[in-house]
């Protein structure tokens, strides 16, 4: 029965093993994994919306899995034994618009990321109605050195939403296929929290921006300090890169000592980002 996910979590996946990304309603999934019963499959979206429908349509094949979440950090952290022979990618939101271009996927240090979570012969496919997103994801991963490929107009049929919707208006779907040609360099920005202790404490802290300096930041939304005032509650969102931490921190006092640590019940990835947020919340409140 397919199962849902986070995207850190070590999912034990039966090789060979392909991905994927933004899955949507799950057609393709389904089509796909139930023509190749032996093939493990992987889909990955950011929306509940859909993995929730998804999983209606998927939950009685064995061969798939669901991940609810983004694909970067499930690239880093996820199924870390694996290496996927073929990669999806259809119809994602192409963000036309030059100010929302860093926020499309498919950008160089994403290919470098996938030539990492990839065998050595792995394919993948970008398939959009949108040209010029085809050739800018094909450009950036032939500008790493660890891609080859081609672009080009296909008639194949992948029977997800968008795709019936661009074909109903007439519009052309276009491809870009690559084939992994080496490794790439990337560094997981990975490390073993330490656990901030302080002898003292000022319960004071301001909601703001904080910058964290190497590209991340520390948004705090929401500061909730006990009535006895032993211990407080911080909901804050690190952003380091393409990750996203939407973290609740939690100081609290045992002894004559005082910690602060993500909570359990938080969403984070063991990052330098999130250890230099630790570290400044802590010379804040630390006096």
């Amino acid at each position: 029965m397919s199962r849902i996910h986070w995207p850190d979590e070590d999912i034990p996946l039966k090789e060979p093993v392909e991905l994927e990304i933004g899955f949507g309603r799950g057609d393709f999934l389904k089509r796909i994994a139930t023509l190749n019963p032996h093939i493990t499959y992987v889909g990955v979206d950011r929306s509940w919306g859909s993995v929730k429908r998804a999983y209606k349509r998927l939950k009685d094949l064995k061969n798939v899995h669901l991940v609810w979440g983004d694909v970067w950090p499930f690239l880093m952290f996820g199924a870390r034994g694996v290496k996927f022979h073929r990669v999806f990618s259809l119809f994602p939101d192409p963000w036309p618009k030059r100010k929302h271009r860093e926020r499309r996927m498919f950008s160089p240090d994403f290919w470098r990321l996938l030539a990492v979570r990839t065998k050595e012969d792995a394919h993948v496919s970008v398939v959009s109605d949108e040209m010029f997103f085809v050739r800018w994801a094909y450009d950036n991963a032939l500008s790493t050195g660890c891609w080859w490929g081609y672009v080009s107009e296909t008639n194949r049929r992948f029977g997800t939403k968008y795709e019936e919707k661009w074909l109903k208006e007439g519009k052309r779907v276009h491809q870009a296929v690559l084939i992994k040609d080496g490794e790439c360099d990337f560094r997981i920005p990975e490390t073993t929290l330490r656990i901030p202790k302080l002898k003292s404490v000022r319960m004071e802290l301001k909601p703001g921006d904080y910058p964290l300096g190497g590209g991340a930041y520390l948004s705090v939304k929401e500061v909730v300090v006990s009535r006895e005032g032993d211990r407080m509650l911080i909901r804050a969102v690190v952003s380091e890169g393409p990750l996203l931490h939407k973290v609740w921190f939690v100081l609290y006092r045992k002894g004559a000592t005082w910690y602060l640590k993500p909570s359990d019940f938080s969403r984070y990835f063991p990052t330098e980002g999130l250890q230099r947020a630790l570290d400044l919340l802590s010379s804040i409140l630390g006096g």
